[in-house]
């Protein structure tokens, strides 16, 4: 019988042969979770809600924008009329759209190029109150393209033991819409209006680099 000397592998041969069987299996692993992993950092909307950012058309988009910044500014100026006035001799507690379009001078109330630009929305103001219940102002009869009606709703939104002020718009696919007889949520949505939520661009950048808030 012939004896056949086998010679073993070197120490560092069977271990350069184990790390690279190693570095196989991460990479393939790696690329299946890739391919099979789902990023969702944006917030789940129901079917009665639209985002600021992908669902509104410029004009919408522009007038939503420009109520966001004219609630913080109302807000404002609604604590101003409580401070310097004794509540019991109060008409009202908040600007009519007359004061916001010439007092003021506050987008998108004022009859100016914007407004031009934007529908020529009419506006009006057609629920106040000082603290319980909400604020709401009325937009219609815009003329432009696709263009929406829109209600500004200002409210003390209650959070535990505290109140925190909110703002909420919400627009209709008629631009004719009629005032609601309330703004309680579910009588919006069933007179098929949609409450619009500020999801922006800044969210769709978070979700792209897998950061969540």
């Amino acid at each position: 019988m012939t004896r056949r000397l086998v010679k073993p592998y070197s120490a560092w041969q069977e271990t350069g042969a184990v790390a690279l069987v190693t570095v196989v299996i991460l990479a393939v692993g790696g690329v299946m979770i890739g391919q099979r992993q789902q990023i969702d950092t944006m917030p789940r909307l129901y079917d009665w809600q639209l985002s600021a950012f992908y669902d509104l058309n410029e004009t919408d988009r522009a007038i939503y924008n420009s109520l966001i910044i004219a609630a913080d500014e109302m807000w404002w100026l609604h604590g101003d009329i409580l401070a310097y006035n004794v509540v019991g001799d109060l008409e009202d507690p908040w600007p009519t759209v007359e004061e916001l379009e010439s007092y003021y001078v506050l987008p998108p109330f004022p009859k100016d190029v914007f407004w031009e630009r934007h529908g020529s929305v009419k506006w009006q103001r057609i629920a106040s109150f000082s603290f319980e219940g909400s604020t709401v102002y009325h937009g219609s009869g815009g003329s432009e393209s696709g263009q929406s009606a829109y209600l500004l709703s200002l409210s003390h939104v209650h959070k535990g033991a505290s109140y925190t002020d909110g703002a909420f718009v919400w627009v209709h696919e008629n631009p004719n819409a009629p005032i609601p007889e309330n703004v309680v949520r579910a009588t919006l949505i069933r007179d098929g209006w949609k409450e619009v939520m500020p999801y922006s661009g800044a969210m769709e950048v978070d979700r792209i680099r897998g950061i969540r808030r």
